[in-house]
């Protein structure tokens, strides 16, 4: 009996210390595999983050271009003042939410594009060569910059100015951004079922959150120096007697921003060092208690911090881990019942039967989850990580001779139709026009939808443009028809594209496809664009 029992606990312990080891190489492949996915996935949004900077500096740089022609023709200052007030209108209406105001410094004078009298800023001592934009200016020498980030509690939004010296030393131009299209592209990059992200800049501010209560915080404050900013919001909304009832409520909103992003920076702790500390490496980290991973990737002037639910990456990384578990499971308990004989065959038999219930009920579950985790929820077309895996095993197996096309798609004026309609005729835009792509397509073609409203499109078997021009012009033709028929908005899809060969890099195919739809972007009307080979 003795023999019997020593035997089964060195069993018990073969089969432990086999299974600690499995879950130890399992384990570190499924930290390898969290890593890459993130880095992966920031990679991406701050490519989009570089688009979106690209062209506030491409505002920018049609402002100077105009203001630099009106100086050489009409150099008076007083020309140029009156000049500058006639364009702020039309900037506006060209640039929509993202202009705030045009102003510079010429020949010794604060000249601006707003009406407010010149005797306000005497009587504050405003002296514009000692503001930010203009010290930020001289220090670039010539080059575009950018002021720190700062949030406007007065409108609820964040607000930087582009500012650059021009040729003779002391002119300097300078525009106001409002750095919304920031928080929407955050709102179209979550990857991860309750995920957040932030992007900040290089002094910490918060520019773009999953969170919008926690624009304007500042990551690189301490505990003490943000419960001081609640506290001034706190006192300055007891004592906001005769104010009116919108600024009351901006004040509010100010003190409800000091304290969500107080009560984050309380719970988090400090783990926020603690991922500054390991750039671009995941670390499980605790946010109100609950496990995430987090991962922050620093940049010259911006950074990101994503934080995942530590289920939600680990529904994410399950093929990673289960199959290979399952199957060290098995081997383990095939090598134990052929060493064990002298064990009971009844209960041998039963761990059999448990063992077979067990694995195919976790079969069962990772089916649904790998299905579940290939396609968008909205539309039913596969979504970026699916389209990217089976794009990838294209451009490896196709032979020498062969070729595709890979066209990205953005909506034109989308945003348009969220803004006039809401963003349930918006979902249904995007609906139909993953309908009208899939139904453009053959079967052997593949179609995803990115973000929002980008989509892409594989083609087989072609290295011909006219090919994918005229598949979007069937889509752009199809969709207007569609919409009219259902009395809804339509939108014209602008596509970029691309020739694909084999062992081709989909980033680097994507990037230049990207490319290529900015081109395509330009006249906002389902404009087609090749990259240029």
């Amino acid at each position: 009996m003795k023999k019997k029992i020593k035997k089964s606990w060195q069993f018990i312990s073969i089969f432990l210390l086999c299974n600690l080891f499995a879950i130890w190489i399992i384990s570190s492949k499924e930290s390898s595999y969290i890593n890459e996915s993130m880095t992966t996935h920031v990679s991406h949004s701050n490519s989009k983050l570089e688009d979106v900077m690209d062209n506030y500096s491409h505002s920018f740089q049609l402002f100077a271009y105009m203001m630099t022609n009106e100086i050489k023709n009409h150099p008076d200052p007083d020309d140029i003042w009156n000049y500058l007030k006639s364009i702020d209108h039309p900037m506006l209406e060209i640039e929509g939410d993202t202009f705030d105001g045009l102003y510079m410094y010429y020949k010794g004078r604060y000249l601006y594009s707003w009406d407010t009298p010149y005797s306000q800023y005497e009587s504050t001592g405003y002296i514009a060569t000692q503001r930010p934009w203009y010290k930020a200016a001289k220090a670039g020498n010539g080059e575009i910059v950018f002021t720190p980030p700062y949030m406007s509690y007065a409108n609820h939004y964040i607000l930087s100015t582009i500012s650059q010296l021009q040729p003779d030393g002391e002119t300097v131009f300078a525009y106001d951004i409002k750095m919304g299209d920031i928080q929407e592209l955050v709102s179209n990059l979550q990857d991860f079922p309750k995920e957040q992200m932030m992007i900040f800049d290089k002094n910490g501010t918060i520019i773009g959150s999953s969170n919008e209560l926690y624009l304007g915080g500042n990551l690189y404050q301490n505990l003490d120096e943000n419960k001081e900013v609640l506290t001034q919001a706190q006192n300055a909304l007891a004592d906001g007697q005769g104010l009116n009832g919108t600024e009351i409520e901006k004040l509010q909103e100010q003190v409800d921003s000091a304290q969500a992003f107080y009560d984050f920076q309380n719970s988090f702790g400090t783990s926020f060092q603690t991922l500054l500390n390991h750039n671009k490496t995941s670390q499980i980290v605790k946010l109100d208690g609950k496990r995430y991973y987090g991962y922050i990737m620093q940049g010259n002037e911006y950074s990101f911090m994503v934080l995942v639910p530590f289920m939600s990456m680990l529904q994410d990384s399950m093929q990673v881990w289960l199959i290979p578990l399952l199957i060290v499971e098995i081997l383990l308990i095939y090598i134990l019942s052929h060493i064990s004989k002298e064990m009971k065959n009844r209960e041998l038999h039963a761990a059999y039967i448990e063992l077979g219930q067990t694995q195919r009920r976790l079969e069962i579950a990772l089916n649904a989850a790998q299905k579940a985790a290939a396609i968008d929820e909205l539309t039913g077309m596969m979504n970026l990580k699916s389209f990217r895996k089976a794009i990838a095993e294209q451009l490896n197996t196709m032979d020498e001779n062969e070729a595709g096309i890979l066209i990205m798609i953005d909506g034109d004026n989308f945003k348009s139709i969220n803004d006039n309609y809401g963003h349930m005729i918006g979902d249904e835009v995007i609906k139909l026009s993953a309908q009208m792509i899939v139904g453009r397509i053959r079967t052997v073609d593949l179609a995803s939808r990115l973000h929002g409203d980008e989509f892409a499109i594989y083609v087989n078997n072609t290295d011909d443009y006219d090919v994918a021009k005229k598949i979007m012009s069937d889509i752009n033709t199809s969709m207007e028809k569609e919409a009219k028929k259902r009395n809804m908005p339509s939108i014209t899809l602008s596509a970029g594209a691309v020739i694909a060969k084999r062992n081709d890099d989909y980033l680097k195919l994507a990037k230049i496809a990207d490319d290529a739809l900015y081109e395509a972007k330009k006249t906002h009307n389902g404009s087609f664009h090749a990259a240029v080979e």
